[in-house]
């Protein structure tokens, strides 16, 4: 009866229903935005978030994948998390008709399998490859899409705007791929190649970052300053491995100021919490690459930092 309604009142089905598309979008990328100002220091707080916003949007996709990266990214908070990851997970793999969720949901599923073998020991990696093996080559049809599109073609603002962030995000993308290159050079342990690569990609960081600004705010997209200081180490670990130790001391006292300058005092995050997972997160870093065999790590001046607060 519902068309038979519409024609009655002579108005569309979405009227009738008071349905307006571009509001709801606009909803759920407002849920989307406040998330994100927590997902990497307040758990708590980005899940209550999303899980709100599928109160009032229960078949959105996109918050669907929001909260199950959410989850994928803190497999480390024990086997609950993990599970309702799972759970989640296998929903969206199901449902989902948008192919770029379906994809990064599979991307971070592959992450928690990477986080059980690393941490519990566990061998996942012929899981890991069947994901893989159902991924679609998504390049060539991405060149077409909204983003570029409208970079190209919408005008004023609203244009330049997009322009923007398809840059940003191919910076982001390129010095990514750099970085993985080095890092399977420096699996085989061709150190000379491994070191030009990641050479490469703080070189591409360096070139983009904002020269009147500090910090956090002084990358296109926030985060990357830890990109930028773990890249460093790596190219410490590799002239290490050659045998290039002049300048080792200069590099690492670099990539810790990097890391650990970008953390300031905010009300969104609890300061000591975060600094204490850093120095943690930078000292694992560091023993991995090996790097205390050059010389031990002093993080003494960060960790003052935190009896201060």
């Amino acid at each position: 009866m519902i068309p038979t309604l519409a024609g009655l009142f002579k108005v569309s089905i979405d009227d009738l229903f008071n349905f307006d598309v571009n509001k709801l979008d606009k909803e759920i990328e407002d849920i989307r935005m406040e998330h994100k100002k927590y997902f990497w220091n307040n758990f708590e707080k980005a899940e209550q978030i999303l899980i709100d916003g599928l109160k009032s949007h229960p078949a959105s996709v996109l918050l669907k994948t929001d909260l199950f990266e959410l989850y994928a990214y803190n497999s480390d908070r024990g086997d609950e998390i993990i599970n309702k990851a799972f759970e989640l997970g296998g929903q969206i793999i199901q449902t989902s008709q948008d192919v770029f969720c379906t994809c990064r949901t599979k991307a971070n599923l592959i992450h928690i399998y990477t986080y059980l073998e690393k941490e519990k020991g566990q061998d996942h990696y012929e899981d890991i490859k069947k994901i893989i093996e159902t991924l679609p080559y998504m390049y060539p049809y991405m060149l077409q899409d909204r983003m570029r599109l409208s970079a190209c073609y919408i005008k004023g603002d609203e244009g330049m705007t997009e322009a923007i962030d398809l840059k940003n995000i191919e910076w982001q993308e390129f010095f990514s791929a750099c970085h993985t290159v080095g890092r399977r050079y420096f699996e085989i342990g061709d150190y000379e190649n491994a070191l030009k690569s990641f050479q490469e990609s703080v070189d591409i960081i360096e070139r983009f970052m904002y020269p009147d600004k500090k910090g956090y705010d002084a990358y296109p997209i926030g985060g990357t300053h830890a990109n930028h200081a773990i890249t460093i180490l790596d190219i410490a670990a590799s002239m290490h491995r050659l045998g290039r130790t002049s300048k080792l001391d200069e590099l690492i006292e670099k990539s810790k100021k990097i890391y650990f300058d970008a953390l300031e005092p905010n009300e969104v995050y609890d300061y000591n919490k975060m600094m204490t997972e850093m120095l943690e997160y930078f000292t694992g870093e560091y023993n991995k690459r090996k790097l205390i065999e050059f010389k031990q790590l002093d993080l003494s001046e960060f960790e003052n930092r935190i009896k201060k607060q």
